[in-house]
């Protein structure tokens, strides 16, 4: 019951960070925006430099999905954006979503896209300023996305540290500074 009553805040807490979130200007890429190719991939990712928002993000592919990283121009806050062309029950609008890291559960407010998407993928973005959720996206190795549910998939999170790193540099030549 203790669990679960600190779920439940937890929850109340994800929830009103991120509609305050998304009350700021959106760190999330556009379909519209000139994505470039920075450096060579890192065990499985790659870095693209956004030179319409001035920030970069990184990509990997995993069987049926893809995985998005990135953080606003101004590192206040972060997101994780995971795709799949598998049916995980997702419905356009905001949906709150679970992700365990190996072991460890987070959760947090997405934003869904699906039908709108190329290719008949489906899924959405977490917006998150929690150190831990990176620090644990960097350092460990499996994250399942809406664990304990019939859609329930699984990203290899293999490289994410170095690739990560390699964002960061590419986000200190996109600012002046």
């Amino acid at each position: 019951m203790r669990n679960f009553m600190t779920l439940i805040a937890a929850t109340a807490v994800a929830v009103s960070f991120a509609t305050a979130v998304c009350a700021q200007q959106s760190p999330l890429p556009l379909a519209s925006d000139t994505l470039i190719r920075y450096g060579d991939d890192i065990e499985g990712w790659t870095v693209y430099a956004n030179k319409t928002r001035g920030d970069c993000l990184i990509v990997s592919s995993f069987g049926p999905g893809s995985v998005q990283m990135g953080v606003a121009a101004d590192q206040s806050v972060g997101y994780l954006g995971v795709f799949t062309q598998v049916d995980i029950g997702v419905q356009n609008g905001l949906k709150e979503i679970f992700v365990d890291i190996d072991g460890h559960l987070y959760n947090g407010v997405v934003t869904t896209t699906n039908g709108q998407l190329k290719g008949g993928y489906s899924g959405g973005y977490i917006l998150t300023d929690n150190p831990d959720f990176k620090r644990d996206v960097a350092k460990k190795y499996t994250m399942t996305v809406f664990p304990q549910t019939a859609g329930a998939f699984v990203v290899d999170l293999r490289g994410t540290y170095k690739a990560m790193a390699a964002g960061r540099k590419c986000l200190a030549e996109q600012t002046p500074g």
